[in-house]
């Protein structure tokens, strides 16, 4: 059995049930008003890290990535010590690939170290990017057309390093990706419950290089 945390999906707006697509918006608007208590008291553990949704057809909404904690490292030192007591993960960027610490240059000299990268990604960044865009070249492969259909972000893999051991969803796919740690690189699982559906086991070593080991539903994950 695989046990995994669910990544934190991006997509469209009208993509998600209209109760998780508010909750997205709203936690992304307090953080953007600065609205401290309220947003750290609505966090919880299963929408931490969730960030502003896109909507589809319109230019000028586009994913920024920014998640509770982004908004609040230059301001609150203490909705910071409460998001990241919550599970809010420090490795995550936003869309310009910048961490929780290097979003905003305001972040004063005290905060700096509560939002350090985790030894675990800093340590492996080089390899984590190698092997993150074979990780995107995989899914891309299998689903390109629906990633594109419903907008969704593809994931970062320093979610792997930090937190543990991932499910990428992907809408209208009825399945999605499995993603852990398998010697120095990762494994993914990918399956498709749907038209007679499919399995791949792919492993990604350390220096991008990627082979399909298994596909059918005998892939032993």
């Amino acid at each position: 059995v695989f046990s995994s945390y669910d990544y934190p999906l991006n997509v469209y707006e009208d993509v998600f049930h209209i109760g998780v697509s508010e909750c997205h918006q709203k936690l992304d608007k307090l953080g953007k008003d600065k609205n401290w208590d309220e947003l750290v008291s609505l966090v919880n553990t299963g929408n931490v890290d969730f960030s502003r949704l896109p909507i589809k057809d319109d230019s000028n909404s586009l994913p920024s990535l920014y998640t509770p904690l982004h908004h609040a490292a230059a301001e609150s030192q203490s909705s910071i010590e409460d998001l990241l007591k919550k599970g809010q993960l420090n490795a995550l960027k936003n869309k310009w690939r910048n961490s929780i610490r290097l979003s905003s240059e305001k972040i004063p000299r005290e905060k700096i170290k509560t939002l350090e990268l985790p030894e675990n990604v800093k340590n492996k960044s080089e390899s984590i990017a190698i092997m993150e865009k074979s990780l995107h070249a995989v899914i891309l492969e299998r689903v390109e057309k629906l990633i594109q259909e419903h907008g969704v972000q593809l994931p970062q893999l320093a979610f792997l390093y930090e937190k543990g051991p991932f499910h990428y969803s992907v809408p209208m796919m009825y399945g999605g990706f499995n993603v852990k740690k398998y010697n120095d690189g990762i494994k993914v699982h990918s399956f498709c419950r749907v038209w007679g559906g499919s399995e791949q086991d792919h492993i990604i070593e350390r220096n991008g290089k990627t082979t399909l080991k298994a596909t059918g539903y005998d892939c032993a994950y």
